[in-house]
Formats: structure tokens, C-alpha cells, sequence
């Protein structure tokens, strides 16, 4: 395998994800992901942009590995967010706003426990809190 495709199958793995998902999401074809993941294939950038985007991690860290998340105060939005913006329209800024929302609504609330950002349905957060965007 590839450093980068095992990096890409390590955090598919972590999030529960089957490669028909992933390849959906990023909207490559599971065959070239799976080609991807044991290193039979290259990728380029735009299309390992799309994965990092999905995957919640950076290209840096596909690329070279390390830390999956980064404490120097990147922003880190989870693949079900990237992937609901992306099929939304969304812009960057607005799934930020999402994100923040999100965070502080769950914060505010001492009955609603921390969970998964990734299991959040964000077409419905979204649609309950569209209005105050």
C-alpha cells in the first residue's frame, strides 16, 4: 500500500465508512478508491482535495501523515458536514456557521449530550436553523 492510501483507508476505517460510501461522497469510483488505498494508483490534487474535504483532515496529512487533526487552530469540519455543504451549495463560510451553530447549541444545552459530529444530520440541522443564518 501507498503512505497515502493507507492514511485514506486508516481514517475511512475510523469513521465507520465502507469504500462505496467514501468514493460516493467524494465522488470518485469505488474501483479507483480501492486502487487508491492498496497503491496501484496515483491521485491528483483536485481529487485528493476532495477526499481530505470528505475525510475531515487535511491534504498535509494525507500527504505526509502526522496528527489527523491539527492544534494549531485549523478548522476541522467532519465529511457528513462537508459532503451536506457540498450537496447543498453551501459555501465554506456557511458550513463554518453550521459547524458553530451546532457546537453552540449542544453547548448551551445541559440536557443534549456531546456526540459524533460526524453522526449529526446536517440537512436537518440545517433546515431548522437556515433562517438565523
Amino acid at each position: 500500500m501507498s503512505a497515502v492510501g493507507d492514511r485514506i483507508r486508516a481514517r475511512r476505517l475510523e469513521l465507520g465508512w465502507t469504500q462505496e460510501k467514501l468514493a460516493g461522497e467524494a465522488g470518485v469510483s469505488k474501483g479507483f478508491l480501492s486502487d487508491l488505498e492498496s497503491g496501484k494508483r496515483n491521485v491528483g490534487a483536485e481529487t485528493l482535495l476532495s477526499i481530505a474535504t470528505v475525510l475531515g483532515v487535511s491534504m498535509d496529512y494525507l500527504m505526509k501523515g502526522g496528527p489527523v487533526r491539527v492544534e494549531t487552530g485549523d478548522v476541522q469540519i467532519p465529511g457528513s458536514l462537508a459532503a451536506f455543504a457540498r450537496s447543498a451549495g453551501l459555501t465554506f463560510a456557511q458550513a463554518l456557521t453550521l459547524l458553530e451553530m451546532q457546537r453552540q447549541i449542544v453547548a448551551y444545552r445541559s440536557d443534549t449530550k456531546r456526540r459524533n459530529l460526524e453522526e449529526v444530520d446536517w440537512r436537518r440541522f440545517y433546515e431548522s436553523v437556515k433562517e438565523f443564518m
